[in-house]
């Protein structure tokens, strides 16, 4: 999980190192984002997932949850080459709040360095303890799928897919045409 965290990160800074400010806000049409819109949507999604996790971990263990989770990770790294294009929830929409390079590598790197923290240091077996994107309460566990339950390792996994699905993006959005030299 640490190695996939650093690489990712690793693979940030390289792409966005020595952006000029035309590079920074080089967008391929009004309806598609920048490279300092993809960071700013990155880091919000980094602080949620920070949020998230050190939340959750807290939580009972419902160990009954593995019989969901167990064996599905690939369900959260496939997200990572998956070729339909995502639609950001409103709260992880880019509002422009970094207007530069600077601005934007600081803000990713305190979040994503957050997260690589509490991995680093916890105590917690991530496989343990879950969290849910339907409520559970009253339902089979016959009646719920992954995706609606993962467990704090597949929480990890899904934001590390979803930084390498941004970093294609980053990639793809240099070689455009038009994109500043």
């Amino acid at each position: 999980m640490l190695a996939e965290l650093n690489r990712t990160t690793a693979e940030i800074k390289n792409e966005i190192k020595d952006l000029t400010q035309a590079q920074w806000d080089f967008k391929e049409n009004a309806d598609r984002w920048s490279i300092g819109e993809i960071i700013e949507h990155l880091e919000m999604q980094n602080q949620l997932h920070y949020r998230e996790i050190t939340t959750a971990s807290k939580a009972p263990q419902y160990l009954q949850f593995r019989a969901i989770t167990e064996g599905e990770d690939a369900h959260f790294t496939n997200y990572s080459t998956d070729s339909v294009l995502g639609t950001a929830s409103w709260f992880l929409e880019p509002l422009g709040r970094f207007r530069t390079l600077k601005e934007g590598d600081y803000a990713f790197n305190k979040a994503r360095g957050e997260l690589i923290k509490f991995v680093e240091e916890t105590h917690v077996d991530l496989r343990k303890q879950f969290t849910f994107r339907v409520p559970v309460e009253g339902r089979s566990i016959s009646s719920l799928s992954i995706g609606e339950v993962r467990d704090l390792h597949q929480l990890l996994l899904t934001g590390i897919a979803h930084t390498d699905r941004h970093l294609r993006q980053i990639k793809n959005l240099k070689l455009h045409p038009g994109y500043p030299n």
